[in-house]
């Protein structure tokens, strides 16, 4: 057979050969040779089986997701104020803790609606994107190291759930700012003063900010996990997971500090008012200096980290118990089923 085939010393077939031989009719193959079962086994070759995207699974990343995210954002809410007041003024940290009782608890909830609203559906459609985009990613290149599947999917999925975030974000901002008194106002204001476009002012900054916050976040939570089951050779319980995801949250935090500044600059500016990256970046280091890149960075960190752990960590726990629970409800139908079965 191999002689038929033209095989080389060592086993190769060409394409053309391979071709031919396969368009004989079966008689042709010479079957019978014992010889059939030395081809047919140096052909196989080993195929990763198709991965089937579970729309279940991915609806449940994203439910866990978005719930997640919103219950994490009200709660922090009020030092994300103090953050945004103190990145929109020239008043430092220090200074805006002695005003906190003239803004009362009612100032610091300023722009509450649009941000829990924002980050549900936002992150709820970052996560979904997030699983099926690693789904895709085993399924298309299987050899693909975990850390550029783990850093792909957080870039895809990022840029879609803050195109969805950005015109929450931006009413959130002005009103934490003080620059509208409600919702409506802000709606009504940004569309008089500067159009559809501006509920989407800062969305360069926002990405520049969002992108390498995630990519960098779910990496460091990622690969932080998996340091800490190796050092303690156990699964972690889940307030270590909840920590290692509030640590990698508040360090991408820190180093993506920048364009939170400049965001934060972009979208409180008077409406109306022509604003660029480029002016921003000039303006701080001009009349701030290069720390002024960093306001903000304390009361961040802070707001940042409980999110991270919410955001990665939650997240994770939230769907794995979804997932259970819903493994727990079919097993009743499944035992159902086999005692029938073994009655039958």
């Amino acid at each position: 057979m191999l002689r038929y085939l033209n095989a080389d010393s060592e086993g190769s077939i060409s394409y053309s050969h391979f071709r031919n031989f396969m368009l004989l009719l079966p008689s042709e193959r010479l079957e019978d040779d014992p010889r059939n079962i030395w081809f047919e086994a140096a052909t196989l070759v080993a195929v990763p089986p198709p991965v089937e995207i579970s729309t279940g699974n991915v609806l449940k990343s994203a439910l866990a997701g978005g719930l997640a995210s919103a219950l994490s954002t009200s709660v922090m809410h009020p030092i994300d104020s103090m953050k945004t007041r103190v990145q929109a003024s020239s008043l430092s940290f220090p200074d805006l803790i002695s005003t906190l009782p003239q803004i009362g608890l009612r100032g610091l909830y300023r722009g509450s609606i649009p941000a829990i609203l924002g980050q549900f559906s936002s992150h709820g459609l970052r996560t979904g994107i997030f699983e099926a985009s690693k789904l895709v990613l085993k399924s298309v290149a299987p050899t693909l190291p975990d850390i550029q599947v783990q850093s792909l999917a957080s870039f895809c999925s990022t840029i879609l759930g803050t195109a969805v975030r950005i015109p929450c974000e931006v009413l959130k901002q002005r009103l934490q700012a003080g620059i509208f008194n409600n919702v409506g106002e802000a709606i009504i204001g940004t569309m008089q003063k500067d159009g559809p476009k501006g509920f989407f002012r800062g969305t360069g900054a926002t990405l520049c900010r969002e992108v390498p916050f995630y990519v960098a976040g779910m990496c460091l939570y990622a690969e932080a996990k998996k340091a800490a089951q190796h050092v303690l050779n156990r699964d972690l319980e889940p307030w270590e997971t909840i920590a290692v995801g509030a640590l990698s949250g508040g360090l991408a935090a820190l180093v993506t500090t920048p364009f939170d500044v400049m965001k934060t600059r972009m979208m409180t500016a008077a409406p109306g008012t022509p604003v660029s990256m480029q002016l921003i970046v000039f303006s701080i280091l001009r009349n701030e200096g290069p720390l002024g890149l960093f306001k903000g960075a304390i009361p961040r960190f802070f707001w940042i980290a409980p999110l991270g752990a919410m955001n990665f960590a939650g997240y994770e726990l939230a769907k794995k118990a979804m997932i259970e629970a819903d493994s727990d409800s079919t097993d009743p139908i499944h035992d159902k089923r086999t005692k029938v079965v073994s009655r039958g």
